[in-house]
């Protein structure tokens, strides 16, 4: 398929609107610990932990292992952290998967609450964060003041609960050398999956019971966690997923660009951030083959721009793609990672707030996803926005907490 030919664009294109919302990252978590005492240590007693942001530089080559193997660790404690639950917060450099298949460093957060482990294991809930951008530099664990290391955010209140919280920068954000595969729903699936997995070396009373809780990009890639894990981690007992506005639409907005439609220019920047993710996914996709001079140029930015920031020298849509550039390798990029094409067999809640521009948009997916069979609870808050708080967040928590119980549910699909 080639520029500007045989693009359809589906009426509720017109009401989309920055995917993930940049700069509505999902407040994170910081990393406690267990009965067992989690050592502070690297993967070795006799091997240094680098110091300051060296932490982040992976050794070469990579260690052997099975994904989720700890590479190295150290203990997380930044200011910003206020987490009154007696915990520990552990930085934590572990092996996953690439898109290429080949082993991967990535980073995270791993927090586990004080005192012994009741019998089967502590359960583990993952927390995936929202847009930050797609810089090395752009990981929550980089930026403690969105690490969410605070009672009120879906950490605090987890571990509150009893629960192991892991919080994946995901691949390409935090670890250096790799660029991020933006919105790539397998890459945010196996660095959620095996940052769950590392838990369990740096607390041994972690069990298998996995809950997921995301929100903006992080929604979309706890869908895509609970998608993939029957296959990739069967040793990752999901009990359910929360997925709080997630990421939708997104695969249309090369068409929406191929028209040169004046309404694209404002969302430029989300376009950037795709073809970029996209291309560092799948080799098939070529930005220099794509993008105009001025387009490219502002793509390269977006790699080094400051954490959620906006570029002021943006081109305009009609400068963005090449006249005749063939957009099927991004398109078939963008639909095998549209959050409508997730299969999940475990009970998800999506809380969508009425005041977000992605609202009327989720509430098609959530429907959708319900005629695919999903066991889906679709929770509409009038008045909350992008990102859910106070009570709509407490009430996420609790759903979880039930999963993790296994409270019998009403019947599914529930609006």
């Amino acid at each position: 398929m080639t520029h500007g030919q045989g693009h359809r664009l589906p009426r509720r294109l017109s009401r989309w609107v920055l995917v993930g919302a940049i700069g509505a990252a999902l407040t994170l978590s910081g990393c406690t610990r267990g009965g067992d005492e989690p050592s502070p240590r690297g993967r070795t007693a006799s091997t240094p932990v680098p110091e300051g942001d060296a932490f982040y530089d992976p050794p070469h080559p990579l260690p052997s292992g099975k994904p989720g193997t700890v590479i190295r660790q150290r203990p997380y404690a930044p200011t910003e952290a206020t987490l009154t639950a007696p915990s520990h917060t552990f930085l934590v450099m572990y092996l996953s998967t690439g898109t290429d298949g080949r082993p991967v460093a990535a980073s995270g957060l791993v927090t586990v609450p004080h005192g012994p482990a009741p019998a089967g294991g502590r359960p583990v809930a993952a927390v995936d964060h929202g847009t930050m951008g797609i810089g090395t530099a752009c990981a929550p664990s980089r930026i403690p003041a969105f690490a969410g290391l605070q009672d009120a955010s879906p950490v605090g209140k987890l571990l509150a609960r009893g629960f192991v919280v892991v919080q994946p920068d995901y691949i390409g954000l935090g670890v250096t050398g790799v660029r991020h595969p933006y919105l790539d729903g397998e890459s945010a699936a196996y660095a959620t999956l095996d940052i769950v997995r590392a838990a369990r070396s740096i607390d041994p009373g972690s069990g298998t019971t996995t809950l997921l809780y995301g929100g903006s990009q992080g929604g979309h890639a706890a869908l895509w966690t609970a998608h993939h894990a029957p296959a990739y981690a069967s040793d990752v007992d999901v009990k359910g997923v929360v997925a709080n506005a997630p990421a939708v639409g997104f695969e249309w907005m090369p068409a929406l660009f191929a028209q040169q439609d004046g309404t694209a220019t404002a969302y430029t920047g989300i376009l950037l951030l795709l073809i970029n993710g996209a291309a560092a996914g799948d080799p098939a996709v070529r930005p220099a083959e794509l993008l105009t001079p001025a387009g490219l140029a502002a793509a390269e930015r977006v790699w080094t721009q400051p954490c959620m920031a906006a570029d002021p020298q943006l081109p305009p849509a009609s400068d963005i793609l090449r006249p005749g550039a063939d957009l099927a390798p991004l398109d078939a990029a963008l639909k095998r990672s549209a959050t409508g094409e997730v299969d999940i067999k475990v009970p998800v809640l999506l809380p969508q707030g009425g005041n977000d521009v992605l609202s009327n948009l989720n509430q098609t997916l959530a429907r959708e996803l319900c005629d695919k069979g999903v066991d889906l609870e679709f929770a509409y808050y009038p008045d909350q926005g992008h990102t859910i708080d106070d009570g709509p967040l407490d009430d996420a928590i609790a759903w979880m907490d039930a999963r993790r119980l296994g409270t019998p549910q009403a019947p599914s699909c529930r609006f």
